[in-house]
């Protein structure tokens, strides 16, 4: 618990004193006490601390677990480390160590804000079926990956392939999608989402009801083709305006 405060603390250094403090007592640290030095080293760009960290860890006979594999491709990525977190990946992937779906989603998040959108795609589509399923977190990293490189044809591809694989979109994902419309000014699009939000129960964020007011103000869309929980956002955010 303490090494863990110390962690998020990003006081590193108090984090490491107790561990070599529970090396000198002949107290063996487990995994978990390792993945969380690792994620804290990783926090403030101390790869190379964490790899060392790693060595030791194997020396002491302690093995990683999927956490470990997960956040050293997420610590990799997050540092600018991408090419290395692809080759760590391929080699856990060669000596048949076990991942799950989210470190698939570090990778392929990592890929797609270094702009390696493509690398990306193939990484997504090379998940092992009926080993591994995209989760919503998945593909709307992908999608956005998708929006910022203007593919918004491929984003809602996705988006329907996410119906048909059952998975439930959730906020993030449709705010993603309803952005993404307006920046090519296909309002239609946008009402079709909200449609589909409503159906499935996911309301509206702030942003998604600013953009709604907008397109209402501007005369873009009608109040009429619009589901009646955007009405009733859309209602107290111009009951704020008013007062205000």
């Amino acid at each position: 618990i303490l090494i863990n405060g110390y962690c998020k603390n990003k006081e590193i250094e108090g984090a490491l004193n107790l561990y070599s403090e529970m090396l000198s007592k002949g107290i063996k640290p487990d995994v978990v006490i390792h993945n969380t030095l690792f994620i804290g080293l990783f926090e403030i760009h101390q790869v190379e601390r964490a790899f060392k960290l790693f060595d030791e860890m194997q020396r002491d006979g302690v093995a990683a677990d999927t956490r470990t594999y997960t956040i050293f491709i997420d610590g990799l990525c997050k540092n600018g480390y991408i090419v290395e977190s692809v080759e760590l990946f391929r080699t856990l992937r060669i000596l048949k160590c076990e991942l799950d779906i989210q470190a698939y989603s570090c990778l392929i998040d990592g890929l797609c804000k270094s702009g390696r959108l493509e690398i990306a795609l193939e990484l997504f589509h090379s998940l092992p079926r009926g080993v591994l399923v995209a989760d919503v977190v998945t593909y709307s990293i992908m999608i956005h990956g998708l929006y910022n490189d203007g593919q918004m044809d491929k984003a809602h591809d996705l988006f329907l392939d996410m119906e048909e694989n059952a998975v439930a979109p959730n906020v993030i994902t449709f705010g993603t999608l309803i952005h993404g419309f307006i920046r090519i000014n296909e309002p239609s699009k946008v009402i079709e989402l909200l449609h589909k939000m409503k159906e499935k129960n996911v309301m509206p964020d702030a942003s998604i009801v600013s953009i709604v007011v907008d397109l209402l103000a501007k005369n873009e869309i009608s109040l009429n083709s619009l589901p009646s929980f955007t009405v009733h956002e859309r209602q107290e955010e111009s009951h704020s305006y008013s007062k205000s």
